[in-house]
């Protein structure tokens, strides 16, 4: 099945309530359009966007305000796209004073075949701060107006991210409604004092799968500004070969039919194979990839004792198992980070998959006979072993299946 992404650009600025309406300056006109993508270069690989905008009343705590620097992020994206930029587009706001709405989400924009000049009118729009900020139902909202727009679509959230209950958990159920048709992305305003809440925003981005988080200060140039715009929705057009003129001949040449390449022999021909190496006997997806599950079942450092908290990670591993029924055999791969001897690594890594696989079978009944327990040691990382996080996510179980007993 093809992987349509979706991406929903989020841009937020968090707020907490406020009794009184704060009135912001007016938004200036439209400048001139020379930092915009150039028309024709570049088309959308998207079909819907949505940008969603925080105005509450946060970023006007302690003499400053963070909701104009978050509304010149909004402006100056909006400049950054191409005039033909062919995705349905829209605008919503949340975290508004009564004064400006009283719902707590507004479309202010669309959706509608995107118009720059359109767009910039629907952030005018915007006159009054000082409300909550619930992020949650923005999210909501922008998956209805995405789940009936048919395609794949893109979101990026701009926010401090502080005081937004339920956010999380809304940007989960935004993908599972819309599944791999859309990306989330997060955009953190003030993030220099904002540890927790840029924390925040890279889980909303991490809940979208395909998606990143970054900051304003990373867009504060037109370069990158320009950068992120085309890696979240643009793709260069495939360029359309001239047929070349054949002089006609009597007899038709006899065309041998060479069948295409599988090197590694996984069933997936390598023009289309994203994996290329895939170890024997795993089973793959339509793209050559080992159909797998990463387990976040991480140990501690030289320990191979699970952890209660992680019993949520066991009940998918046991979910995920039933699901593929008719899989011959599951391999439970456990991994470590670089530190220490490579023949101790290999005993460790083989002790946490023997853990993970002895709590299926003892508290969630998987029968033993399809699972066998294999140790990689400090081979195949996902993550730098240079940094104290890094070498965390290689500390780490990966439930695979395959249709035959790797060698």
């Amino acid at each position: 099945m093809p992987f349509l992404r979706t991406a929903v650009l989020l841009l937020s600025v968090f707020s907490i309530v406020s009794c009184a309406p704060v009135m912001q300056p007016p938004l200036g006109p439209l400048s001139d359009q020379s930092g915009a993508i150039p028309a024709g270069k570049y088309v959308s690989k998207v079909d819907n966007l949505q940008v969603i905008l925080d105005a509450s009343l946060s970023m006007d705590e302690g003499g400053r305000n963070d909701f104009l620097p978050a509304r010149d992020i909004v402006r100056r994206f909006n400049q950054t796209l191409p005039a033909d930029f062919s995705a349905r587009t829209g605008l919503r706001s949340f975290g508004h004073h009564d004064s400006q709405s009283s719902k707590d989400s507004a479309l202010l924009y669309g959706m509608s075949s995107y118009s720059r000049s359109a767009f910039h009118d629907g952030l005018a729009r915007i006159h009054y701060t000082g409300g909550p900020s619930p992020l949650a139902a923005a999210l909501d909202s922008a998956a209805e107006d995405l789940r009936g727009a048919g395609g794949s679509s893109a979101v990026v959230v701009v926010s401090d991210g502080l005081h937004m209950d339920g956010a999380v958990d809304a940007a989960k159920a935004l993908k599972r409604q819309l599944g791999k048709n859309a990306c989330l992305y997060t955009i953190a305003i003030g993030n220099e004092n904002n540890g927790a809440g840029q924390d925040l925003l890279s889980e909303v981005a991490a809940a979208g799968e395909c998606g990143y988080a970054t900051t304003d200060a990373a867009l504060a140039t037109d370069a990158n500004m320009t950068a992120f715009v085309q890696k979240a929705l643009l793709t260069t057009p495939v360029p359309v070969k001239k047929k070349k003129m054949v002089t006609p001949v009597i007899s038709k040449p006899i065309v041998k039919t060479v069948p295409p390449a599988d090197t590694d022999g996984d069933g997936v021909v390598d023009t289309k194979d994203k994996c290329p190496a895939t170890p024997s006997g795993e089973m793959v997806d339509e793209n050559g990839c080992t159909l797998k599950l990463t387990l976040h079942v991480n140990f501690d450092s030289n320990r191979a004792e699970i952890k209660p908290e992680f019993k949520v990670e066991l009940d998918k591993a046991a979910a995920y198992i039933q699901k593929y029924k008719n899989i011959p055999y599951i391999i439970i791969a456990g991994y470590t980070d670089s530190r220490g001897a490579a023949a101790y690594n290999q005993k460790l890594s083989e002790r946490r998959a023997e853990a993970v696989l002895n709590a299926l079978v003892k508290d969630y009944g998987i029968d033993g006979k399809r699972l066998e327990a294999y140790g990689y040691g400090m081979d195949r990382p996902v993550a730098s072993n240079q940094t104290a996080e890094g070498r965390y996510q290689n500390r780490r179980v990966e439930i695979i299946c395959c249709v035959a007993r790797p060698k």
